[in-house]
């Protein structure tokens, strides 16, 4: 092999090189990830927020799930607002989305304890909304 060749070959190699590191960072590092902001309503009439002394039969937090394709993937978890009593609209949380990229079905579940203490959650169905996910887009959807 001459010397031409060899240099051809490792300016080939480290373009490959380079090629995959962006693709590995891309979908590993979030650089091309939309942020998306989720908001959504919960009445705690029914059942109130967890607290320390109240540790059963209450809501303890919510999960903003990607329920695309029926494949279930926690997105992030958002903790009860301040104050959580009655009916609170607008609760809302931030995030970092993609890849995948595309129509994404985005849902948030109350996750709860339930008489023995153990975690419940609502219907992921109930509270669910589309959302476009665009790389380094901004979105907002409301979860109905």
């Amino acid at each position: 092999m001459s010397v031409a060749s060899r240099r051809i070959a490792v300016k080939a190699g480290l373009v490959f090189a380079s090629v995959i590191a962006l693709f590995w960072g891309g979908l590993h590092l979030k650089f091309l990830a939309a942020n998306v902001r989720a908001s959504w309503t919960y009445d705690y009439a029914p059942e109130p927020a967890c607290s320390e002394t109240r540790s059963r039969n209450c809501i303890d937090h919510f999960e903003v799930l990607d329920i695309t394709n029926k494949d279930f993937a926690l997105i992030t978890s958002v903790p009860n607002p301040n104050p959580a009593i009655g009916k609170v609209d607008n609760i809302s949380t931030t995030f970092k989305y993609g890849p995948p990229f595309g129509d994404r079905t985005i849902s948030v579940v109350a996750v709860g304890k339930d008489p023995k203490g153990d975690r419940v959650t609502s219907n992921p169905y109930a509270a669910r909304g589309i959302a476009s996910i665009r790389p380094r887009a901004t979105v907002s959807t409301i979860l109905k």
